[in-house]
């Protein structure tokens, strides 16, 4: 990963700097980040996301004394720690509220069809709400871990598998067997 952050610095000079504060304090940001977040993916996110800001202003940052260096880096771990912290939290929020207001429909509405029917309508689905209905559904993932393997935000993940019940209500209301 740090091949990342010298890509980003111009001299040879600013580079093996920057190698000994990633040595130096990797090990502290992380920590730091971890006992806030809980989380060992967000704390790492956190940390990668600090080091691409202290290469980014790398000349500002190379000018700081020892001390400021130690000051920055902690406010930096520390606010992005808790950004990402709210923003996990907010989307937890949305995510508690959506299922609960969506689970009782579409639980009710699905289990009333004829599974053989309701396989037939899924395969006829474009392959980007096929592929989130069977993880959701049928492998049981979850919507983070959907999100993780398949490269698309959460939330991302949730609008699809919303559009791709939409679509099957659709079909199965507009359907033969529909009311049967």
């Amino acid at each position: 990963m740090i091949n990342l952050y010298l890509m980003i610095l111009e001299t040879d000079a600013d580079k093996s700097l920057f190698e000994e504060l990633y040595k130096k304090y990797k090990a502290r940001m992380y920590k730091y980040a971890y006992s806030i977040l809980h989380n060992k993916e967000d704390a790492e996110d956190v940390v990668h996301q600090a080091f691409l800001t202290i290469a980014n202003i790398f000349e500002k940052f190379k000018a700081f004394s020892c001390h400021e260096m130690d000051a920055y880096i902690v406010i930096l771990i520390r606010n992005t720690s808790i950004n990402l912290y709210n923003k996990n939290k907010r989307s937890a929020e949305r995510c508690t509220e959506f299922d609960e207001e969506q689970i009782a429909v579409d639980v009710d509405y699905f289990d009333k069809i004829n599974y053989e029917y309701l396989v037939k309508i899924i395969s006829k689905l474009p392959l980007i709400y096929k592929e989130v209905l069977l993880l959701r559904y049928v492998e049981d993932f979850s919507v983070k871990h959907i999100s993780k393997i398949s490269g698309i935000s959460v939330d991302g993940v949730r609008k699809r598998i919303e559009r791709a019940k939409k679509l099957l209500k659709d079909e199965i209301e507009s359907g033969e067997y529909y009311g049967k």
